[in-house]
């Protein structure tokens, strides 16, 4: 489309750029040389083996969590449901690595609540192991599934559940033959995206001593100084990732139910009134423990560390604003071109699936091969350029949802109205402006909302490419975590929760908006 194709060429830097990246980064990943006896066959198997247990275990007991609540607060009339509906997600604002050592501190053998209950010969139980690991990220995660499946359960799912008692099928009957078969590609999507945030993450994992393929990298990079063996590393993860991508879409991730949103009103169905409170309660309790009591122990160990005060990290809090508001910027920028050149273009569609893959690809394994091909090409550290590196870093990091928001909402153009476009005289500001602008506005909202939330939570990207002497929130909590010391790390904590907490309202915001039109 001729109205489209000055967009190509605002989208050819960001094309070459990708491309280079993941030539170089193959290159040296796989035909550079390393550390052979860092890298060895027992080290890689404990790597693989606890990065893959953890992952899929994850990934399981979220959807366990996640989609049975979803079905409960769409379909079900209880006390209390509206509210289930949007604070049940709330957990999102934690990042995994404050999950983790926020229930390390209560577990540990000197807790409060450890000493309390060996007073009646009572002992907790150990967390820093896989199924320990598993649970905390699965309670910090399982909103990606919860939501994504609410979505789908609120569009498609009500007249797929509405035909199916049509036809003599009980309320349980009904969401066992029709319902579960049908969010099959959803849930499936959701696990995909918890498994890519477990094996990205770094912080929470150090925290609970699980050896993964970020601890590996960090670990090569910064105890080892051994940069090429933190390229190889990257390399093998980036290789399981493609695995599961690959796997993933195989079980459908892609087939999409088609459906049209009506406009009748659905009843919840009325259950009896001990139904609905046992309901109630299971979702309070879930609530409890997945927001109260992470968010009450912060603000115990915020107060029992009195010398250390909120403001003192107001630094690192404008630091982080810094951050996200650039990244967010930037990648929107860029998104909105690349969405417009896979729209009128279909010679670069695969280029342009490739340049906006970034988020499958953990922050660990983008900074590895940032470092090791600048090194390559330039003879020396891209760090060296400031904060640019780790903006370049997160832009291509989170490219991939303000990618998939903007384009799908050009879906939503017809192709007379466009055909129409192209007849009247060439004006590409006026054609952005006027047409296409209009109809990728609320999605640009949402993706700068949701690019500026993941910016300002990443940690392992941060932590490799930051300049000296420049703190964010994320790393400062993790420079305390790391030494044990949860009480200082409880107050960048509550700045980092806080400020999510508003965004993760700005987006259920931005949702209930769109749901009107």
């Amino acid at each position: 489309m001729q109205n489209l194709k000055i967009w190509n060429y605002v989208s050819f830097p960001w094309l070459i750029f990708t491309l280079v990246f993941f030539i170089v980064f193959f290159f040296n990943a796989f035909f550079g040389e390393s550390d052979t006896q860092f890298i060895s066959y027992n080290y890689l198997k404990n790597l693989f083996q606890n990065t893959f247990l953890l992952s899929i275990m994850s990934a399981i007991l979220s959807a366990l969590i996640a989609v049975p609540l979803a079905i409960l607060v769409t379909f079900y009339k209880f006390p209390g449901h509206k509210f289930f509906s949007w604070s049940l997600s709330l957990s999102i604002a934690f990042p995994a690595y404050v999950y983790a050592f926020i229930f390390v501190g209560i577990f540990e053998y000197s807790s409060p609540l450890s000493e309390y209950l060996r007073s009646f010969d009572l002992y907790l139980p150990s967390i820093k192991n896989i199924h320990g690991a598993s649970i905390i990220m699965s309670m910090a995660l399982f909103p990606y599934i919860f939501l994504i499946t609410k979505a789908q359960l609120s569009s498609v799912g009500l007249n797929i559940f509405r035909a199916a008692r049509s036809l003599g099928d009980s309320n349980i009957a009904a969401i066992r033959k029709v319902i579960l078969p049908s969010l099959r590609p959803t849930i499936i999507a959701g696990m995909a995206l918890v498994i890519f945030e477990t094996i990205s993450d770094f912080g929470g994992v150090s925290t609970l001593r699980i050896e993964t393929f970020t601890v590996g990298i960090y670990d090569a990079w910064f105890g080892y100084q051994s940069y090429l063996t933190a390229s190889k590393l990257a390399g093998f993860l980036l290789i399981f990732v493609f695995l599961i991508m690959f796997i993933s879409k195989n079980f459908g991730i892609e087939r999409r139910n088609v459906a049209f949103k009506t406009a009748e009103i659905f009843e919840k169905i009325e259950l009896k009134w001990f139904k609905q409170v046992i309901i109630s309660c299971i979702c309070f309790l879930i609530f409890i423990i997945i927001f109260c009591i992470p968010l009450f122990q912060l603000l115990i160990w915020q107060l029992s560390e009195m010398n250390i005060s909120l403001l003192d990290n107001i630094k690192f809090l404008l630091n982080s604003l810094i951050i996200g508001s650039l990244v967010s910027i930037f990648t929107v920028f860029i998104a909105i071109g690349l969405s417009l050149s896979y729209r009128g273009s279909a010679k670069l569609r695969f280029l342009i699936s490739i340049s906006s893959s970034g988020y499958a690809i953990p922050g660990s394994v983008v900074s590895a091969g940032l470092l090791i091909g600048f090194y390559t090409l330039f003879g020396s550290s891209i760090t060296l350029y400031g904060i640019y590196a780790l903006l370049l870093c997160l832009c291509f990091r989170f490219m991939t949802p303000a990618f998939n928001y903007i384009s799908s909402s050009l879906t939503n153009i017809s192709s007379s109205s466009e055909y129409s476009l192209s007849t009247q005289p060439r004006n590409y500001y006026r054609s952005f402006l006027y047409f296409y602008f209009p109809q990728m506005r609320p999605a640009i909202f949402l993706s700068v909302l949701i690019v500026f939330i993941e910016s300002i939570k990443e940690q392992p990207a941060t932590l490799l490419l930051r300049p000296v002497g420049f703190d964010t929130l994320s790393t400062r909590i993790y420079n305390y975590t790391s030494e044990g010391q949860w009480e200082m790390a409880a107050s960048p904590s509550l700045l980092l929760v806080f400020l999510s907490l508003i965004f993760v309202y700005l987006i259920n915001k931005s949702f209930d908006h769109n749901k009107r039109y």
